[in-house]
């Protein structure tokens, strides 16, 4: 009897003894095309847009779930010791290396991944748990937290490449400033909003507000890419079949 799901191809490897990877396939490793997302295009292709969105959870595998709990952790501990240096924003905000996780998340999975990543740990730093937050208003506290931090994901719109590459190298720090742009324009939206009354007499408070979440935006962008650019090439060291693309 035929097993629900099975065909022919899908048999043959059974009778061999491979029931497991014939029916998953190598989905909860990712590596799938069929069902999962490729996380590099390859030399001269067309960047697949809708597969760096990588919008099925059902198809992100095990791995890439733990690496995103892993990410949330890790971003909660890197933005506890941010707090921990007098480098804390007067009407928030900090210099801080709590975007690398995320970002690692979008670059590595693709832009849901990384959205939700970052989403999750905005909501730990809005509670409370993975920071102390600067809440001003409701609205406000939504912008600068669960929304720019899910932002981030956008970063994972970039087809980056394998970093051992130095050609790569660009496409890596235009992935960072996607990701970081799209957070700053939810400070930039929250400060112009709500904290516009604390802009100079002689600012604009549109410019105020971007110049102050640039203050310590882009040098945390900046240590960011620099940081990540190693991780990745570790990553893909270690597991050296998972950012291929099957021709």
């Amino acid at each position: 009897m035929a097993l629900p799901g099975a065909d022919a191809s899908n048999l043959t490897a059974l009778r061999g003894g491979g029931a497991v990877e014939a029916l998953l396939g190598n989905a909860s490793e990712g590596r799938d095309v069929i069902v999962s997302t490729p996380l590099v295009h390859p030399e001269g292709a067309t960047p697949d847009v809708r597969g760096r969105l990588n919008l099925n959870p059902a198809h992100w595998g095990v791995r890439a779930i733990a690496e995103i709990g892993v990410a949330i952790a890790l971003a909660a501990v890197l933005s506890w010791l941010a707090q921990a240096f007098p480098l804390r924003m007067p009407q928030g905000g900090s210099f801080g290396l709590e975007m690398l996780p995320v970002l690692f998340i979008a670059v590595r999975r693709g832009v849901v991944p990384g959205i939700v990543a970052g989403g999750l740990f905005g909501l730990l730093q809005l509670t409370g748990i993975a920071g102390t937050p600067y809440i001003y208003h409701p609205l406000q506290a939504l912008l600068d937290y669960p929304l720019a931090f899910a932002a981030l994901g956008l970063a994972g719109l970039v087809p980056v490449g394998r970093m051992d590459d130095v050609h790569n190298l660009p496409r890596l720090i235009a992935a960072v400033t996607v990701g970081a742009g799209a957070r700053l324009v939810f400070h930039f939206l929250s400060g112009l909003i709500f904290f516009a009354a604390y802009a100079p007499g002689w600012e604009a408070p549109w410019l105020y507000s971007i110049t102050y979440n640039l203050l310590y935006l882009l040098p945390s962008a900046i240590v960011t890419a620099v940081c990540l650019w190693p991780l990745l090439r570790a990553y893909d060291v270690a597991f050296p079949g998972d950012r291929q693309v099957a021709g």
